[in-house]
């Protein structure tokens, strides 16, 4: 399972790197030169993460999983677009997962930054049109560092333990999302990715030798950004013609 999701999400991420860079949609300006100063959209979005691991119980039940497996998580998130179809994207992430089984409780607080990739299917498919509705796909790679607490009930005592971890752990992740546009710069968004850490202390608890996992499940917003860079003065032969139009010169 373990090598079939790193597979997936390398081979996800290289298919959606491999995209013309000077391509461009009919929305985002024809076929000038897409500069890196262009194309660019800020998504801010919150949502609720989810533990898989050792200690979890209702991976199978997603009322349970949601409610009782999961906490508030936060993001921010900055894209680069190649074209109408294909992103580049950094993320941060702030989540919170927490769990219950036996005489076991724990709640880990999360710190996440990766780099991700992106494709809209429906530009895909057809770049011509301005659609409103899209799917999107993505993978990604990046580190999170963790702050895990845990409880253990036994005999009537309350034994506390924790796990800080002292140096940024390796995650990778790979999942889907939609956006709908509410106008040329502004859509709303919903996301959910599956993420393959690569530790199993996320819990503050080891068995076996499976890591653990976690989700996050998020709805935002998106505001576009055609251009950072700002456009060079007209000619100054044709600013004072039109300013001697329209204001007559005083005698």
């Amino acid at each position: 399972m373990k090598r079939k999701f790193n597979i997936v999400a390398l081979v996800l991420t290289l298919l959606l790197l491999y995209e013309p860079v000077d391509s461009l949609s009919q929305s985002w300006g024809g076929a000038e030169k897409n500069r890196f100063g262009d194309l660019w959209s800020v998504n801010i979005n919150s949502g609720l993460t989810s533990y898989y691991g050792d200690l979890s119980l209702y991976d199978t039940n997603p009322v349970d999983k949601l409610s009782k497996e999961s906490g508030l998580g936060m993001g921010l998130q900055v894209s680069k677009y190649f074209g109408s179809a294909f992103d580049l994207s950094g993320q941060l992430l702030f989540g919170k997962i927490k769990g219950h089984k036996d005489e076991l409780s724990f709640r880990t607080k999360l710190f996440e930054y990766s780099l991700q990739a992106r494709v809209d299917f429906v530009n895909l498919l057809s770049e011509k049109k301005n659609h409103r509705f899209h799917i999107t796909g993505f993978a990604g790679v990046g580190h999170f560092l963790f702050d895990a607490r845990m409880w253990e009930y036994e005999a009537g005592d309350d034994n506390v333990s924790e796990e800080v971890s002292n140096v940024p752990e390796f995650v990778a992740f790979a999942g889907g999302g939609l956006y709908y546009m509410l106008s040329d710069n502004i859509a709303v968004t919903t996301d959910l990715a599956l993420r393959r850490s690569q530790n199993d202390k996320l819990d503050n608890y080891t068995k076996g030798n499976d890591f653990d996992y976690y989700t996050y499940l998020s709805v935002g917003i998106t505001y576009y950004i055609r251009t950072f860079i700002k456009k060079p003065p007209k000619n100054k032969a044709t600013i004072v013609y039109n300013h001697s139009r329209m204001k007559p010169l005083k005698r």
